[in-house]
């Protein structure tokens, strides 16, 4: 019994607030609220024009100097940011512009997946370091996101068919959150090893 409780300790960390992660977590925060506000202000185009500059911004400072500020995930968050500038630029209209999400939705749950069947190398291994827990499986908990990334394009793709603009701005910015968290925190359970009880 006390060496399941002295593994149950160890595998637990600071997810989101450890030390090492506030930063990105914080970063993640204030670029959602950045696209809201620059959405409400202007328009979506501009906001998603605005979210790609700060982005790569973002990405330039790392490279610079070595401070990290998008938790582990350069790489990708970088080919993520060329597809979002490509759409933006492309789909110029708010109606494509709101479909945004579930087409990078689709695409990075595409990465999650193949990755996972991988073993989670490189996009679960810096994904979970977000977790409270140290002790989860990279590829398995790669094919989880990916499987949350699929359900939210979904219901992406329905709020922006459904709502008003305002509505899926509001939508995007705060529920979309709150609803990630909840379905990654029931999905934990298939990632973490089984306790022998």
């Amino acid at each position: 019994e006390s060496v399941q409780a002295a593994h149950s300790a160890t595998a637990i960390h600071g997810g989101v607030f450890a030390r090492h992660n506030r930063l990105p977590f914080a970063i993640d925060i204030v670029t959602g609220l950045l696209f809201y506000f620059v959405a409400k202000l202007t328009d979506l185009q501009t906001a998603a024009f605005v979210g790609v500059v700060v982005g790569f911004g973002l990405v330039l400072f790392q490279r610079m100097t070595k401070i990290d500020v998008t938790g582990g995930l350069a790489l990708f968050g970088i080919l993520m940011l060329c597809i979002s500038a490509g759409l933006a630029f492309w789909l110029n209209d708010d109606e494509w512009i709101k479909q945004r999400g579930t087409i990078t939705g689709l695409i990075a749950a595409s990465f999650f997946i193949i990755d996972g069947a991988r073993g989670g190398p490189y996009i679960g291994k810096g994904l979970a370091r977000y977790m409270p827990y140290s002790d989860i499986d990279a590829g398995r908990f790669a094919i989880i996101m990916g499987v949350v990334g699929l359900i939210m394009a979904a219901l992406n793709y329905g709020a922006a068919k459904l709502l008003s603009t305002d509505n899926w701005l509001f939508y995007k910015t705060f529920v979309d959150n709150f609803i990630v968290v909840g379905l990654v925190l029931f999905a934990m359970r298939f990632a973490r090893p089984k306790r022998a009880t």
